[in-house]
């Protein structure tokens, strides 16, 4: 099979590899579709220590099934599914606690195991999710970001007309809005810097969007919220777009830390402040065994992934794909590989 093999920081090699066979308990998929993430692009520059080469990338996969190993029961051949790419060790306590995200020894797909980066890959059955073919690829490979979003919909508690700041209109940014849209009411406000951008974060809901990168947006907040927002979701990964958010919470607010910042970067919070205006700062990561969730959502219609999965892209260009994920957000929003192609 045809396989992209990431051998060290800022290296990848396409090459031919020897097709997997599963084990008891596991699927072997075909590869139909698989996204990159901005975690792809961190484990390409080796920034990811759960990540060592050589590797197989890409946990974003939707796919086939085409052979069971022993013992396989809830998935066959022909079945289109959707994989949990965050397999914990099942022992531990957050494991036991079905928050696999948590665990502190994951042999994640695309991170320690082989990826969809290939034409075929391996899962085990209970990571396995089957969509009905009216997913399309595109929704296929979009679950496991919504699922990493749902997670964080969960923790943040939501309650009905409030209001909400998602800070960035990417993909990740654009998943939250779609999901807030169509599931409590409330006031959207979105921060995006690219025009292409936010003019599909006003398409799929968002009642206002404004420049961060402007003088003035700050109080071009305010004038919309005079008290502040309700909530506020950073969907940027920037330590710069958090901190500048803060002031725009409102008493009682709720800020989501959701975007990957660098480890090495800081904001500054005031104990007084925090307490004085009650606030609360929590975070998300990874799908604790939310993909379920996110298929169904995405089967109902309520995802529009034809416009957030941008572009299509062969396994031969997937360098090129990270590249233009962190270099051509202008043009590209979501980039999906097709190892057929």
């Amino acid at each position: 099979m045809k396989a992209a093999v990431w051998t060290a920081p800022n290296r990848l090699d396409v090459r031919e590899m020897p097709i997997p066979k599963p084990k008891a308990g596991e699927v072997r998929i075909k590869v139909l579709g698989c996204g990159v993430c901005g975690t792809d692009v961190h484990i390409f520059k080796g920034e990811v220590p759960l990540a060592m080469p050589p590797q197989v990338l890409g946990h974003e996969i939707y796919g086939e099934v085409v052979e069971m190993g022993r013992g396989v029961k809830s998935v066959r051949a022909g079945d289109n599914i959707s994989i949990d790419p965050v397999v914990g060790c099942g022992v531990c306590v957050f494991c036991k606690e079905r928050r696999t995200n948590l665990c502190h020894n994951p042999t994640i797909i695309g991170y320690a195991r082989c990826g969809g980066f290939a034409q075929y890959t391996i899962a085990p059955e209970s990571h396995c999710h089957k969509a009905s073919g009216k997913i399309g690829r595109k929704g296929g490979i979009i679950a496991e970001t919504l699922a990493c979003v749902l997670n964080g919909y969960d923790r943040l508690n939501f309650k009905a007309c409030r209001s909400v700041m998602i800070l960035g209109a990417g993909s990740v940014g654009l998943l939250w809005t779609d999901l807030i849209k169509h599931s409590v009411a409330t006031k959207l406000i979105q921060t995006e810097i690219i025009p292409m951008r936010g003019r599909l974060a006003k398409k799929l809901g968002a009642d206002h969007v404004i420049d961060a990168e402007k003088a003035g947006w700050q109080k071009a907040v305010m004038e919309i919220e005079p008290l502040g927002v309700d909530y506020v979701i950073d969907a940027t990964g920037t330590a710069k777009a958090i901190q500048e958010s803060l002031p725009l919470l409102k008493r009682g607010g709720t800020l989501m830390i959701f975007g990957v910042c660098p480890e090495e970067e800081q904001i500054s919070v005031t104990p007084y402040d925090m307490f004085a205006r009650e606030l609360s700062i929590i975070a998300a990561k990874m799908p604790p065994c939310t993909l379920e969730r996110a298929v169904r959502i995405i089967e109902a219609g309520k995802i529009d992934c034809e416009r957030i999965v941008s572009s299509v892209m062969p396994l031969d260009r997937l360098e090129e794909a990270i590249d233009c994920h962190q270099h051509a957000k202008h043009k590209h929003v979501k980039i999906m590989i097709d190892p057929w192609a």
